[in-house]
């Protein structure tokens, strides 16, 4: 093991969290957990994992809402971008939205509210679903104003895009290549729906699975830096066509060194993500067992490597980029709380066998020159955060 995968093990390995993953274990009575949950677990806070093991030990219902929350939330497939695209996929959605407000509309409080989830989820042609629910919908001004921002919310910025160009000074921040580079989104623009405050009232929310893993403060520094819109320059930053794919993947995370102190300095560490098979299901104390990954990835029996295009040398885990800004209120750096999430929820998915290659057609976080501008055919679809129900077994 060398100094690069040690720095990567640092976060989860401690003698007390081990002792506190077998402790769960045996609360579980060594019954193998979803590898999402399993990932959650070593990847938590301290703090959070001991709430977690006196919560399973004074009540066995809670390991099953553990397990339910994790399946139902989708926070993975939501984090690679692997919700079907409204755009690319419509003859899908009717189908996919009446599975989604179906545990919505359980917890709903109003007929009102009702009948909103049921008119998302008819099976109507498009321009009738749209009037149909212009019809629902209050013609009170705020109503509108509503209606506008939540339009706002699904289109990607030129302007920002065209910033981070300026600021990035149009190459790759990771391999200094130049053109062609894409704007990449750090907070995927494919999960901008669970920012609105019915997505984050929801049943299965992943905000509130993140929470549960998390310290809440942490997770509302999270949530503050993207809660208002996807489309800034905090959110964003260039790298070459290959690469941007990678990161999309998993292949490699980002890592927060340190944010200067006139916020014109940011300091990341990189680091290649390995492939790893786990099975599903896993016992909570299984140690991760990630190999060492220096200079390239291994990705179905190929090799996986990138260049620094001005020193020809070979991008290595542990390597730092550096990003730079001549005017932190014009080009702001990345946030460093975006990052912080991104670190996180990139080494979950790999841990949990989430980076791999996608086969099918899902909306992405293609570069802006592609897509300027994209609509959405629904307005208030919120609800797409929750999963279709999955049945979790309770113990024996």
């Amino acid at each position: 093991m060398d100094y690069r995968t040690q720095h990567i093990l640092e976060e989860f390995v401690s003698p007390e969290r081990i002792e506190l993953l077998n402790q769960l274990d045996g609360l579980f009575r060594e019954m193998p957990v979803p590898r999402e949950l399993w990932a959650c677990l070593w990847l938590s806070d301290l703090e959070k994992l001991r709430n977690v093991v006196d919560s399973v030990n004074n009540t066995e219902k809670e390991g099953v809402y553990l397990i339910s929350m994790i399946q139902n939330s989708n926070l993975v497939k939501h984090w690679t971008q692997r919700t079907r695209s409204r755009l690319n996929s419509a003859a899908s959605t009717p189908r996919s939205l009446q599975s989604a407000v179906q545990p919505l509309a359980s917890v709903a409080s109003s007929s009102g509210a009702l009948e909103t989830s049921e008119a998302l989820s008819s099976p109507l042609p498009s321009a009738e679903r749209k009037r149909k629910r212009e019809a629902l919908s209050s013609p009170l001004p705020s109503a509108e104003r509503k209606r506008k921002r939540d339009e706002q919310a699904t289109i990607r910025s030129q302007r920002e895009a065209d910033l981070c160009r300026e600021r990035d000074c149009k190459q790759c921040v990771i391999t200094q290549a130049g053109s062609p580079v894409e704007v990449a989104h750090i907070f995927p623009f494919a999960m901008r729906y669970l920012q609105s405050h019915e997505a984050l009232e929801a049943l299965y929310s992943p905000w509130k699975v993140l929470k549960l893993f998390w310290t809440e403060e942490r997770v509302d520094r999270w949530l503050r830096a993207i809660e208002p819109t996807t489309e800034t320059m905090k959110n964003l930053l260039c790298l070459a066509p290959s690469v941007h794919k990678y990161y999309e993947n998993a292949y490699f995370a980002l890592k927060l060194v340190e944010m200067s102190e006139d916020e014109t300095i940011l300091t990341l560490q990189f680091h290649w993500l390995p492939h790893i098979n786990n099975s599903s299901k896993m016992r909570i104390s299984t140690k991760p067992e990630i190999p060492c990954i220096g200079d390239c990835r291994e990705n179905d029996s190929k090799m996986i490597k990138i260049w620094n295009v001005e020193t020809e040398k070979k991008i290595c885990s542990g390597d730092q980029i550096v990003m730079k800004t001549i005017d932190k209120e014009r080009f702001p750096l990345p946030d460093p709380a975006i990052l912080d999430m991104q670190w996180v929820l990139h080494a979950i998915t790999a841990m949990s066998a989430g980076a791999e290659p996608l086969e099918e057609l899902y909306e992405n976080d293609d570069d802006y020159s592609h897509a300027a501008m994209i609509y959405d055919d629904y307005d208030n679809v919120s609800v797409l955060s929750l999963s279709e129900g999955i049945t979790v077994s309770s113990f024996s």
